[in-house]
Formats: structure tokens, C-alpha cells, sequence
């Protein structure tokens, strides 16, 4: 049986100072201050991937999945409006990608100590 990329999963986890953008099939992963770059980065990065295996012909380099971890919090993360990411190939490739969104409230314990007269 042929194996095939049809699809990418995209999910975006939210943290305090950044987002970090995971792409589920290929176990890729950047990091931005904000969604949309870090959607712009990851792009970039999947789109490298994928070109470069095709033109080399290296066809196991686009099924290294991430861990099952990632793929549950897909389940649950908020659902965004699928895109689509087209590869400069030949002839061209358009990879339909689903994408998420997980935000991460993470409780912060604060306190002041106190000086010493």
C-alpha cells in the first residue's frame, strides 16, 4: 500500500510569552510571539521539508508523526478555519491543513519576601 501525505494537522499552544505552532504529521515545531508568525514560520519550515523530500525522493521523511500527547490536545484545542499551504513542486502540491488552537492558563504563585531590618 502507497503511502501518502494527504493532509497536516496544525496546533497552536499558547503560552505566557509566546505561541509555540506544532505540525502533527511531520513532528515539526517553531515558536513565536504570536499565532500568525508562528503559523508563518512553521510554513516555512513544512514547506522545506516537504520539498526536499520529494526532489530527493527521501518519501520517509514525511511520515515521522509527533507524539500521541499532541495529537489528544488536537482533540480538544478550540477548531480554526482550515487553510491551505501550496509547495513550489512539479508539477505544484496544495496540502489541505487543519489547524488549532490550545491556550494554556497556567496558575502563577507569587510573593514578596520580606526584608530584614
Amino acid at each position: 500500500m502507497e503511502r501518502r501525505l494527504k493532509e497536516l494537522h496544525y496546533l497552536f499552544v499558547e503560552k505566557q510569552d509566546r505561541t509555540v505552532a506544532y505540525c502533527l504529521e511531520l513532528d515539526l515545531v517553531t515558536a513565536a510571539p504570536d499565532t500568525t508568525i508562528a503559523e508563518k514560520r512553521l510554513n516555512a519550515v513544512v514547506s522545506a521539508q516537504l520539498v526536499r523530500a520529494y526532489t530527493s525522493g527521501n518519501f520517509d521523511a514525511l511520515f515521522f508523526r509527533a507524539p500521541e500527547n499532541l495529537w489528544k490536545e488536537m482533540d480538544h484545542a478550540e477548531k480554526l478555519p482550515r487553510k491551505f499551504l501550496k509547495l513550489k513542486t512539479a508539477p505544484p502540491m496544495v496540502l489541505p491543513v487543519e489547524q488549532r488552537k490550545l491556550s494554556l492558563r497556567l496558575p502563577v504563585y507569587r510573593a514578596i519576601a520580606a526584608v530584614a531590618a
